[in-house]
């Protein structure tokens, strides 16, 4: 197998133009990516094709929709260097979900030559699985709500895109996401998630005296986690600015940090 023929590929949501990444679990999973230093390739999927995609890449839903449908979304990584029994399609395994990718890209591609730390410490990958859904449930709950109306959509797609995300979330119209700029109910939820960041994350970050990350100056998985969030929140909520300053700065120190690993291939 040659070079090219090496070279992973990693599907994301198109958003645009210019075509950029924005959605948290894509990032999380390009962070780690980058990270592992593992050569990949985009393959840039407009949002109202990322569930026929799936699909047509037989790769099963990983989460559901509160009403118990399949939630079919991305990111999906395909390794060509590697192949387990599920893989039936081809050569090569197919991994459909951003903690799944980050575990195989531990396993399959870390080295520690340069002395490159591990994306997983020792014994640490079930305390960050619980990490990781009480991140996305925090942002979840009290960022997404107010960010997603301003996702970066495509010109192209975006009426579909609209319909698909507001049938996804269960809403009647596009429109009813909105939560208009400095209105009252707006700097409510602000309010609300700078609490919640405060009271369910920051209080996690220890070391700040020695570097940025969870840890200090040593990043691993879980700060490419709260990474990916704040990726979603730069592209998305329009008072990020604001954020980066919250508790002291701490986001958007840790955001630049990471800047290290945030490339796009």
């Amino acid at each position: 197998m040659d070079a090219q023929e090496s070279i992973v590929t990693f599907y994301d949501i198109a958003s645009g133009p210019p075509v950029r990444p924005f959605a948290a679990n894509p990032w999380k999973a390009r962070y780690a990516l980058n990270f592992t230093n593992t050569p990949y390739r985009t393959t840039w999927v407009p949002y109202p094709e990322v569930a026929a995609t799936r699909k047509k890449l037989g790769i099963p839903a990983c989460r559901k929709h509160p009403d118990g449908t399949d939630f079919l979304t991305l990111p999906i990584l395909y390794d060509p260097t590697t192949t387990t029994s599920s893989s039936t399609q081809q050569e090569g395994t197919f991994v459909g979900d951003s903690f799944d990718i980050a575990i195989h890209l531990h396993n399959k591609h870390y080295s520690p030559d340069g002395g490159r730390p591990s994306l997983f410490p020792p014994n640490s990958i079930a305390l960050h699985r619980a990490f990781n859904a009480h991140v996305d449930a925090l942002f979840s709950i009290n960022g997404a709500q107010i960010a997603g109306y301003y996702m970066p959509l495509d010109p192209a797609t975006a009426e579909a895109s609209r319909a698909e995300f507001a049938r996804r979330v269960g809403v009647a119209r596009w429109e009813d996401l909105e939560i208009p700029l400095g209105s009252e109910e707006r700097k409510t939820k602000l309010a609300a998630f700078e609490a919640a960041l405060g009271s369910g994350l920051a209080v996690w970050f220890v070391h700040r005296d020695e570097g940025p990350f969870l840890e200090g100056k040593t990043p691993m998985y879980a700060d490419l986690i709260v990474g990916g969030w704040l990726q979603m929140m730069r592209n998305c909520l329009p008072e990020w600015e604001e954020l980066r300053g919250w508790h002291g700065g701490l986001w958007g120190r840790l955001y630049d940090a990471l800047e290290e690993w945030a490339g796009v291939s």
